[in-house]
């Protein structure tokens, strides 16, 4: 990443020109942030918090590689009528300021971790995550167990997926040209050459109010960093979801799995319907953002976890 960095700088001291002009393009293109900024170890988080105040359950929604809290745009919305959430964007994505070296799945854990104890929300929750973010999900409810009431995996990756040993050659070939494209972004995001080719990280097409908000970080310079980053470190992510402590079998999952006919996919889908003994699949006929094409299954099945979570708790009791 060292020298990415020294060659970045190169391309916008000999390109200072295209340099200058991008910046202040972006400043004057500037939106302002739909939620709030945190504060952790130095860095803001862009955090949006919606719904009761005094709920019995939170959700937390992560959005998956490239991806910000604009994904969830009218889910959150929807499940706030019922329940607090949160949604925010991972260092470098939305608002969030850059995080400096690596970022992996540990690191959002911990930046979500800080985020709910700066704004006193407190368990139990139920976690939400889409392809990637799957990942830190599964992980967050690893290392906290007692925290975490079910969990909701949309078309997630398995943590296989970004293990080099269980490539095949397909796989090796697609993973270096994703990469050499991201590391492209990154490097020539500074004189705004993604911008000249109409490639922003991200969601395009987003329906108003919102079409402006990912226009402006999809094409900003810490995002093409960030979505770099995150596929550059992803082998990490990944092994520490495969080294964590198994999730509790009677820990409610559910998988949202799309109509992919890739037979890895397929077969990561199944390995992940077998994470607890709670856990149940839903098949769609839907492409991989089931979230963005039919929010109304997302919703359905939250409030099914909630009201089940409740009905276990009353019996409990």
């Amino acid at each position: 990443m060292k020298a990415e960095q020294l060659i970045k700088t190169a391309i916008n001291i000999v390109g200072f020109p295209f340099t200058i002009t991008n910046a202040l393009l972006n400043k004057m293109r500037y939106v302002a942030e739909v939620g709030q900024k945190i504060k952790v170890n130095d860095r803001d988080i862009h955090t949006i918090v919606s719904g009761g105040e005094h709920a019995d359950v939170t959700v937390i929604f992560e959005a998956g590689m490239s991806c910000c809290s604009l994904d969830w745009h009218y889910i959150q919305p929807k499940v706030s009528e019922f329940a607090r959430t949160v949604s925010f964007d991972r260092a470098g994505y939305g608002w969030s300021s850059a995080s400096q070296g690596a970022y992996t799945s540990e690191d959002v854990v911990s930046d979500l971790k800080q985020i709910l104890k700066e704004l006193n929300i407190k368990p139990p929750y139920v976690l939400v995550g889409h392809s990637f973010g799957g990942l830190t999900m599964r992980l967050f409810a690893s290392k906290f167990p007692k925290e975490v009431a079910s969990l909701l995996l949309i078309d997630p990756v398995h943590e296989n997926r970004y293990l080099s040993s269980e490539w095949d050659t397909n796989r090796k070939q697609a993973h270096r040209k994703n990469l050499n494209m991201f590391r492209f972004g990154y490097l020539t995001s500074g004189i705004g050459l993604p911008k000249l080719l109409k490639h922003p990280v991200g969601r395009r097409n987003l329906p108003e109010p919102y079409g402006e908000h990912a226009t402006y970080i999809g094409y900003h310079p810490k995002s093409y960093e960030s979505v770099y980053k995150e596929l550059l470190y992803s082998e990490f992510s990944a092994r520490q979801v495969k080294n964590a402590d198994p999730l509790s079998e009677e820990l409610p999952v559910t998988i949202i799995s799309s109509n992919n006919t890739d037979p890895t996919w397929v077969e990561h889908q199944n390995l992940l319907a077998n994470l607890t003994k709670q856990t149940k699949q839903i098949k769609t006929t839907n492409n991989h953002s089931i979230h963005l094409e039919n929010p109304d299954i997302i919703i359905r099945t939250i409030k099914e976890l909630i009201d089940n979570d409740k009905k276990i708790t009353i019996s409990e009791g």
